[in-house]
């Protein structure tokens, strides 16, 4: 864990130097204008290749989150609008991600629940479903928004006798909730992807059988038990889809001291049958998956702060350990097109030294990046 040096702590060491300088007769140099703060990149999404949106901190400890957008494929950003919230730090209030549907209807999220259909320049707070405390996983989906919610209060973790909601509103609506009729225990880990307007649903859990719900238009059309390479060492993830029947969830088993096993596994019948693509090497925790269109899949790790990349129509997985400090937080694998992704380097709620990195290689390489306006 990196600990951050409050900005008081910081202050206050600058001071007790000028004063010391001043008091032994030493000439100190005038105050410059401080540097305007530069945007902290958090979250990333690209509903179209053209369109992307970043959710943001301006710098300071005390602003609100802000959204910053691009219409032109990432060459220039300009400041969309500002949140009602800040971001938020692990168990705090606040937001932390960001998802668009399209390029005008989009949702930031996290614990609390904010949304904008005007492309981000204006947002309004929404009231979490059931009347919950917080909101932990959304899908901005074309069938409509899926909202998973704890009722536990924030700051408090996981609460036994609670169990978690599924909840869906209607495409473009930020009104109109309603229950989805599946059972979530108060500890599993709910993951959601959209093909169309099939959405899957699956419970990863850690002492019962991985159950996947197929849903549409909110309601349950099949389910089925997901099974790890390894049964009896492995817990799922991730979950993802590039196409009709497509869909593919990363297993990782054997896992500690920041090594794991990691295995894709892919479906090509919605999730009645899957095979394994077992991924060489054990460094890092497997964490985020993202398939692109084309069938190119990449993987984020966590302690071990690797990409590992499967390119489309091949077998062979590669990574490159040299382009990112080990155990750094890396999160929001996103791709924009069949050879460009990105992922954001840190936690903005922590540190504005946050980062952006893009790889116009589908993975073989990659490169910081800036949110140029």
């Amino acid at each position: 864990m990196r600990l951050y040096v409050g900005r008081s702590a910081i202050a206050l060491a600058g001071a007790i130097a000028t004063a010391l300088l001043v008091s032994s007769g030493a000439s100190v140099a005038t105050a410059q204008q401080p540097a305007a703060p530069k945007f902290a990149p958090q979250s990333i999404v690209w509903p179209t290749p053209n369109d992307g949106y970043l959710l943001g901190s301006c710098g300071n400890a005390s602003c609100l989150a802000e959204v910053q957008a691009t219409h032109d494929g990432g060459k220039t950003w300009a400041k969309a609008g500002t949140t009602h919230n800040p971001l938020a730090m692990s168990g705090e209030p606040g937001l932390t991600s960001l998802q668009f549907a399209n390029t005008k209807f989009g949702w930031a999220y996290d614990p609390y629940l904010e949304v904008t259909k005007d492309s981000g320049r204006t947002w309004t707070k929404v009231a979490v479903p059931g009347g919950d405390a917080k909101v932990l996983q959304l899908l901005a989906a074309p069938d409509g928004t899926y909202v998973v919610t704890s009722g536990c209060a924030i700051g408090t973790g996981i609460c036994d006798d609670r169990p978690l909601k599924v909840w869906r509103a209607p495409a473009g609506k930020s009104t109109g909730w309603q229950q989805v009729k599946v059972d979530v225990a108060a500890d599993d880990n709910v993951l959601l992807a959209a093909q169309g307007s099939t959405v899957y649903l699956l419970t990863a859990s850690f002492t019962a059988p991985n159950k996947l719900t197929t849903l549409r238009d909110g309601k349950v059309q099949a389910t089925s038990t997901l099974t790890c390479a390894d049964a009896e060492d492995a817990i799922v993830t991730d979950l993802a889809t590039n196409g009709p029947n497509r869909l593919f969830a990363l297993c990782i088993a054997h896992y500690g001291r920041g090594q794991s096993e990691k295995t894709v596994m892919v479906s090509g019948d919605g999730g009645k049958t899957f095979r394994y693509d077992a991924v060489p090497g054990t460094l890092g925790l497997g964490s985020q998956l993202a398939v692109n269109a084309d069938g190119a899949v990449m993987l984020t790790t966590v302690t071990a702060s690797l990409v590992y990349n499967r390119p489309a129509l091949t077998k062979s997985w590669r990574y490159d350990q040299s382009w990112l400090e080990n155990s750094e937080h890396i999160h929001d694998l996103v791709w924009q097109s069949p050879t460009t992704a990105w992922l954001v380097e840190r936690d903005a709620a922590y540190t504005p030294d946050t980062q952006l990195w893009v790889t116009r290689d589908a993975g073989k390489t990659w490169q910081k990046t800036g949110v140029h306006q």
